[in-house]
């Protein structure tokens, strides 16, 4: 080996030996220095980083680029999935900061895609950045590099739609896959959308307009984008409508007709606000008429011209006439003074033997003669006096005659309705225009004997409860028919009302049983505007429970932790006075019973859910324009209270303080205030909706020898509604003749309900032309009589009534129902002094249910059928929404209460509210088991599991 050799080597070794100060070149060209720098470095000096490599995305066909930047460093280079690379990928900088003198350098790197493809690693491909210097070595945070991309398709992509002024609108937009996961903003008419606090955009993408204006109308698009790029959606007409509004009625005309009856009117202009975007029309009338009465001025009469003498008579006298027509005397006025006769004699005075008959008009007669009577004047007074005497004796006797008669007649004409009392009956005939029947009260001794102590009659009690099978039972949802007569005899006794202040954890009023006994205590807990004879009340704590009023459908449902602590005492009452009803336009209706529960004043940390029967027809719902009426006029004002219209159905807010779910037969409202509550309908724009109304007919219990009256009742067909007119019945000694029927059919805007007494045999017959009658339609629709009623009158000769009566609106006679009437006349009335006297009409129709006092409140094992852990469990997996949508939306889409899942989106826990109203709707045996079913439909195992496990029976 020559010297030269012997150099070289001893060179490499001392670069080997002595790192960092000499590299090798790639292309074998030799040695070069490291680039150090050539003044004094203090080495004791730590390499520190200045800016470490962030996460970077290689775009298509263009490389990703790392750099890093470090001070005190003397070699910068990166590390890529723990190997170093190669030093042609970098690109270094070198700087000194003039300020501290401190070497900076600043190195970066790019990363192509075949790399990134080719690396599969599970940390996938990833580079750090490496500082070293003498004093020793730092590295940087890890980098991530990945293929950015973004797919073309949306999930979602919002729609077009049509939403009313101040509402609220919710536009879908899911953005399609991407990396990095897209951004998601939106465009109004091609331009993004300002910062408003009206838009919110959820964390899915998602756009929510919290309150409609016009100016929110527009082409809305929904843009994705990442570096890969971006995307846009379809775009989405939002079209906002402005539903009329009526203007101020102008002051009402002058009356028609100057005086007397007339007519006057006033209108409204649909202008404010005018219909927009294919918004409703104002519903109602723009023109009103009413009839006006003017009184007329007292117009006294006056004559006319006389009328030319007559000509003369053989008695030498001429006549001549004038009327009072000039004109005649009216509205009271005067009759003209003076006569219409004038006499005169026509012969000028030839005549003398004549006597001058005119006192007023007289020829050739002075007044100053004097006539003298003769006796056969005298006579003829005398006589005058006698007979005027005997006239006037017969006249009294006459008169004394005919009021025996009138006496004895009435004494054998007891009115069905007659109550007999010790000293009285007071009769009340049934009549189409009568509002409420009447009766009074029967008086009679108390048990112990002292004269003075008087009690109310108790009334008929409730017909008895059973459930016994019978071949001639003719079964109706709510009654049972033996052989078409109503069994009063037996009674169901009353709950005791408790007693002094002590809580009640439970009770009950008659509830639609009537009784004389109640109790100070019970009485004191409700308002005085409530009749304890229709109510129920309990004591309920934060374990919750439901509120039942037996027989009626009505239910009040107070859910787990809705009290926070401690008891309340709640109320729940059917008011039955008619002043109670709402004041309605021709075309609402009533179409639930009139409810009342309370306090008012009290405060819940949930809604309750108040559940009340309607009788829509609902089998096409977009017929029907729904609305909660509510009053919160306070209970002590004697006055008819002030209903407002709560919410209309369809046309909630995220501000509507109540949520209405209306199933076939019954509404569930959502509230946390309670008070009066009414649904009332009216036909949907363009729409005849319809109602069913129940039909049943009654008899006295004792009638009169002559006449037989059957009275027919058309109410809602509610049972709340029947069992308040069987009450009425019963107090006023009425049978029921005929199980109720429905007439389920009566269509709004359609004509009256005919009433046509048929087919009368058994010694009966109807008195002429009283066999028809027409309840006018509106006094159905929209009147105030909650218990609406006409009346046939029979005459007998003989002792068995039957008859049928047939019911149809007019001009759908296609719809008809048939009462049958066939009873047994019985004869008379009781002897007076006895209170309550057994019903003479043999009778068996009894009502299904339970034979005792039913307790106002469910037990929760009753009303709950998932304990706290389960829906805690089902609150964890079905809050969180989810990209495949099967969270809580899709449990209230499968439960069908979604009309406006805004209102569960606004709850801390949406699920925890569905399944209180759940508890609330589904009352069968088997609900249990289709929530599981609909879970796994879903594809919720874990929530179907979570419920197996903690309901071990099913």
């Amino acid at each position: 080996m020559n010297i030269v050799g012997v150099v070289l080597l001893v060179m490499v070794g001392f670069v080997n030996a002595v790192p960092g100060r000499f590299t090798r070149r790639d292309d074998g060209g030799g040695l070069l220095p490291d680039p150090f720098p050539t003044d004094d470095v203090d080495t004791t000096d730590q390499p520190a980083f200045l800016e470490e490599p962030r996460d970077s995305y290689v775009l298509r066909n263009r490389p990703a680029t790392l750099s890093c930047k470090a001070k005190s460093a003397l070699q910068l280079y990166f590390v890529c999935n723990e190997k170093p690379v190669h030093h042609r990928h970098h690109s270094q900088q070198e700087f000194v900061d003039p300020q501290s003198g401190v070497r900076h350098l600043e190195v970066s790197v790019d990363i192509n895609r075949k790399e990134v493809e080719e690396y599969f690693g599970i940390d996938g491909f990833g580079c750090n950045c490496v500082a070293w210097s003498s004093s020793g070595t730092a590295n940087s945070r890890r980098a991530q590099v990945k293929i950015a991309y973004l797919k073309r398709h949306f999930e979602n992509q919002p729609l077009s739609t049509h939403v009313p002024i101040e509402g609220q609108i919710s536009l879908q937009c899911l953005p399609p896959d991407g990396v990095p996961p897209p951004e998601v903003l939106w465009l109004r008419d091609g331009l993004p959308l300002g910062p408003d606090p009206n838009f919110i955009v959820s964390n899915e993408g998602n756009l929510l307009v919290s309150v409609v204006r016009l100016a929110d109308a527009g082409n809305y698009t929904c843009v994705a984008r990442n570096p890969a790029g971006s995307r846009h959606s379809e775009t989405a007409t939002l079209t906002v409508y402005v539903n009329g509004g009526w203007s101020t009625w102008s002051p009402w005309s002058e009356c028609s007709t100057r005086c007397g009856r007339g007519h006057q009117q006033r209108s409204r202009l649909c202008t404010n606000p005018a219909p927009l975007n294919g918004g409703r029309p104002c519903a109602g009338d723009a023109l009103q008429k009413t009839d006006c009465t003017t009184l007329c001025p007292a117009e006294d009469g006056r004559w006319t011209s006389w009328s030319p003498w007559s000509t003369c008579s053989p008695d030498c006298r001429h006549h001549r006439r004038r009327s009072c027509s000039n004109p005649p005397p009216s509205n009271g006025g005067r009759y003209c003074a003076g006569r219409d006769l004038a006499t005169a004699n026509c012969t000028g005075g030839m005549c003398r033997a004549q006597r001058d008959r005119d006192p007023f008009v007289g020829f050739g007669s002075t007044r100053s003669e004097k006539v003298v009577p003769s006796s056969s004047e005298g006579v003829s007074a005398v006589s005058l006096y006698v007979g005027v005497g005997v006239a006037v004796v017969v006249f009294l006797i006459v008169l004394a005659v005919l009021v025996w008669m009138v006496k004895r007649i009435k004494s054998r004409d007891p009115s069905i309705y007659r109550v007999p009392t010790v000293t009285d009956v007071v009769v009340v005939q049934p009549d189409l225009t009568q509002g409420v029947l009447q009766a009074k009260k029967c008086e009679q001794y108390s048990d112990g004997g002292e004269k003075g102590s008087v009690v109310a009659l108790l009334p008929p009690p409730p017909p008895k409860y059973s459930n016994n099978n019978n071949d001639n039972e003719v079964r109706h949802p709510l009654l049972v028919v033996r052989n078409g007569f109503l069994d009063s005899t037996d009674k169901i006794p009353r709950p005791e009302s408790p007693e002094g202040n002590s809580s009640v954890s439970s009770g009950r009023g008659s509830a639609f049983g009537a009784s004389c006994n109640n109790s100070a205590a019970s009485v004191a807990l409700l308002p005085p505007n409530v009749d304890s004879d229709y109510t129920v009340w309990a004591s309920v704590t934060k374990a919750g429970g439901r509120i039942t009023i037996p027989d009626t459908g009505i239910s009040l449902t107070i859910p787990r932790g809705a009290i926070r602590k401690g008891s309340v005492s709640l109320y729940l009452a059917v008011l039955k006075d008619d002043k109670d009803r709402p004041n309605l336009s021709d075309k609402e209706t009533i179409l639930s019973p009139i409810v009342q529960c309370g306090p008012p004043d009290l405060t819940f940390s949930k809604p309750l859910i108040l559940s009340l029967p309607h009788c829509a027809v609902v089998d096409s719902p977009d017929k029907w324009t729904i609305s909660i009426f509510s009053s919160d006029t306070p209970s002590q004002e004697v006055e008819a209270p002030t209903w407002k219209n709560l919410v209309t159905v369809g046309q909630e807010t995220i501000v509507t303080p109540l949520f209405c779910q209306v199933d076939p037969h019954r509404c569930h409202l959502m509230t946390e205030q309670l008070g009066r509550f009414a649904i009332v309908g009216e036909s949907a724009p363009g729409q005849k909706a319809a109602k069913a109304i129940a039909l049943a007919a009654f008899a006295p219990a004792f009638h009169s020898s002559t006449d037989y009256t059957i009275k027919v009742y058309c109410i809602e067909d509610t049972k709340a509604a029947l069992l308040g007119m069987m009450q009425t019945e019963e107090k006023l000694n009425g049978s029921l003749l005929d199980a109720p029927k429905s007439l389920h059919l009566l269509q709004d805007a359609g004509s009256n309900l005919c009433l046509c007494l048929e087919d009368i045999c058994g010694g009966w017959k109807c008195k002429p032309l009283a066999n028809y009658q027409e309840i006018p339609f509106h006094h159905l629709w929209s009147g105030r009589q909650s218990q609406l009623h006409c009346t046939f009158q029979l005459e007998r000769t003989g002792k068995e009534a039957s008859c049928s009566i047939l019911v149809y609106q007019r001009g759908a006679q296609h719809n008809r129902q048939m009462l049958k009437v066939n009873t047994q006349y019985k004869e008379p009335l009781p002897s007076p002094g006895q209170c309550s006297v057994a019903s003479s009409v043999s009778s068996s129709i009894i009502t299904e249910g339970s034979t005792g006092p039913l307790l106002a409140q469910d037990p929760a094992e009753n009303v709950f059928r998932l304990t706290p852990d389960v829906r805690k469990q089902l609150c964890i997996c079905l809050d969180p929404p989810n990209s495949r949508g099967n969270d809580w939306r899709r449990l209230a889409q499968e439960l069908g209460v979604n009309r406006y899942i805004n209102y569960f989106a606004t709850k801390s826990s949406p699920t925890d509210h569905i399944l209180d109203l759940w508890e609330a709707r589904e009352q069968e045996s088997n609900s249990l088991v289709n929530l599981l079913t609909i879970l796994r439909v879903m594809g919720r195992g874990d929530a179907a599991q979570a419920v197996e496990k903690g309901s071990s029976w099913i």
